[in-house]
């Protein structure tokens, strides 16, 4: 029997939030021999786990400064890992102590870290905090014993922007996904009288954030208005996310002259998004810096075709199950969407069933606990 110690402090919304949640249920299913300790935030849910998993949140950092977080990483989990005696230390949310006295298996899924496109797009205050994020985040690489990246694309992405982990040993472990979750839901009134309104619905599945490519959507949309006015365009974002952000957008949505054609939903629950996807007409997925897409898989899992920004990341986890344009290109997006809104065949034609490796291939949380286990039992 191993003893093995999860570091999930960071899981707290979107992807990371959504990977603990699923993965920790399914983990307690498959292994009732090892024994694991899991460490989260205050906030994160009760759950019902075997008693070989425990969820501790007695470290606290449900908010506090960068110090107190290398201080808990480095000084108190480090402590804890000798103290305990733990035969394995996982690291699920990109950083953690930067030396530990056993074997180190260090998860790398946030894509800000390594994105260009991103980096050369923040300043002040953001950029120098992002610029030490990673220095930390590539001495974790440095000391782990294996990298874990939801994508191939992912990796490229660390060994290119930063060329001395390319020494290190990386293995790709696509998220785990479940179809039937998203088959369960019924949605609130509110998001019923949202998504009420006539024409070709579009959704943007997302947060609000610089990398998110909404710049390039709305200067699409912009041109797309008056030679395909009938589309409504519906995007997952609230002011919560970035509220300096949003008002950037709502700004942007009102001087394009998109107000009749936009609409943030705000934040919509995640077992209710399956009836979000199969209400819409398409998908339109901008973001320009991304380790994995979990909305791209959902949607091509339910038959909602997928236009996606061209990059290594969206190849990767649609293959051909999308249309793809130039990822900074507002014309080459908006020439696509007239397309899709005025129905022309070859976009209408597309099938969102082509072949993607994900939800469409049999990939599950199942199988993605059983390769987890089969890492884990060879470190």
């Amino acid at each position: 029997m191993k003893k093995v110690l999860i570091h999930a402090l960071g899981a707290e919304m979107g992807g990371a939030m959504r990977h603990l949640s699923n993965f920790l249920p399914e983990l307690g299913k498959q292994d009732l021999i090892n024994s694991y300790v899991v460490l989260t935030k205050k906030s994160f849910p009760k759950m019902e786990l075997p008693d070989n998993i425990r969820i501790d949140r007695s470290l606290n950092f449900d908010g506090g400064s960068w110090l107190r977080r290398l201080y808990l990483d480095n000084i108190l989990v480090s402590r804890r890992i000798r103290r305990q005696q733990f035969d394995l230390f996982i690291t699920l949310t990109n950083f953690g102590p930067i030396r530990v006295p056993c074997p180190h298996i260090l998860f790398q899924r946030n894509s800000l870290y390594f994105c260009n496109y991103y980096l050369n797009r923040i300043k002040g205050k953001l950029k120098a905090e992002i610029f030490l994020r990673r220095r930390l985040a590539v001495a974790a690489i440095m000391h782990a014993d294996l990298i874990i990246t939801p994508s191939y694309a992912m990796a490229d992405m660390i060994r290119e922007t930063s060329s001395k982990t390319g020494c290190k040993e990386f293995r790709t472990l696509y998220h785990g996904f479940s179809e039937e979750n998203l088959k369960l839901q019924s949605l609130d009134e509110r998001f019923i009288d949202m998504l009420n309104r006539r024409g070709v619905k579009l959704l943007y599945p997302t947060h609000a954030a610089p990398h998110k490519g909404f710049e390039i959507l709305f200067e699409a949309l912009a041109c797309v208005k008056d030679v395909a006015p009938g589309f409504v365009f519906f995007m997952t974002i609230c002011n919560d996310d970035w509220p300096e952000g949003i008002r950037k957008y709502n700004d942007m949505v009102e001087s394009l002259g998109l107000s009749e054609h936009v609409v943030f939903m705000g934040r919509v629950p995640q077992d209710q998004m399956g009836a979000v996807y199969q209400a819409c007409d398409w998908m339109v997925y901008p973001s320009l810096c991304e380790s994995f897409g979990f909305s791209m898989v959902e949607a091509i899992s339910l038959g909602l075709p997928v236009v996606a920004a061209d990059t290594p990341v969206n190849r990767e986890i649609c293959e051909d199950a999308a249309l793809y344009y130039p990822s900074t290109d507002a014309k080459a997006l908006a020439d696509l969407l007239k397309g899709i809104i005025n129905g022309r065949p070859r976009e209408t034609d597309h099938s969102a069933n082509g072949g993607s490796k994900m939800g469409l291939r049999g990939w599950n949380w199942e199988k993605y606990v059983r390769a987890f286990l089969e890492i884990c039992a060879m470190t």
